[in-house]
């Protein structure tokens, strides 16, 4: 299975210039350096947040707990699905590309993420055919698309399987999930931050998101 056709094709300018490596704040460290190591390289996001040391530092903690802390209740991968999930939903080609191509990536060497899906399969679980291993995972594809489509219109019915399926932990955990990306997605696709050049062949992901709903319940 091939790729969807890319939905951008050249590498953009900012219209704020990126702070440069030389004058990455002393402070972002910390932060810093795990999330390069994670993805292979610093995004062209982080080199613009970085105007606001401050702000940078507790969203790139705040992504971290939420995604990938030791603490987490639910499955890492699983919620790297639902990031891809809840981004092309939102229809933000940047964060989409980020997360389909972590996807896909081989697994992790060095200490990069990667989890090694089939173009089928990150294809699927994009466009809502993927089929979940139980009513757990079920439940929790069905609530991150109807949150990310219009959070007011989750309904009872929906949130009532959260309850039967899910710790409170982890109903918590899964509202951050959809509430972190629809957050990023917000601010990338206002400043309409320029994808890389080595994801713009994964930026056809985010036009393969279903226009609707949910799913079935169980």
């Amino acid at each position: 299975m091939q790729a969807p056709r890319p939905k951008v094709t050249v590498e953009a300018e900012p219209f704020i210039p990126y702070v440069k490596e030389a004058d990455y704040p002393a402070q972002l460290k910390p932060v810093l350096e795990p999330y390069q190591r994670r993805m292979g390289f610093v995004p062209n996001a982080l080199k613009l947040y970085m105007h606001r040391p401050e702000i940078a530092e507790t969203l790139w903690m705040l992504n971290s707990k939420i995604m990938r802390d030791p603490s987490s209740t639910l499955d890492r991968q699983l919620k790297r699905k639902l990031a891809a999930v809840a981004c092309s939903i939102n229809g933000c080609a940047y964060c989409t590309a980020h997360s389909c191509s972590m996807l896909k990536k081989p697994r992790g060497l060095d200490g990069e993420e990667g989890w090694g899906l089939s173009e089928a399969e990150l294809q699927a679980i994009v466009n809502g055919t993927t089929i979940p291993k139980d009513d757990f995972e079920r439940v929790c594809y069905d609530y991150v698309r109807a949150a990310s489509t219009d959070p007011t219109a989750v309904p009872d019915e929906l949130l009532q399987r959260l309850g039967r399926h899910l710790s409170p932990p982890q109903v918590m955990e899964l509202a951050c999930v959809v509430g972190f990306w629809k957050f990023y997605n917000t601010v990338h696709d206002s400043l309409h931050i320029p994808i890389e050049s080595s994801l713009l062949g994964d930026t056809g992901y985010v036009d393969l998101a279903p226009t609707h709903a949910f799913g079935n319940a169980d």
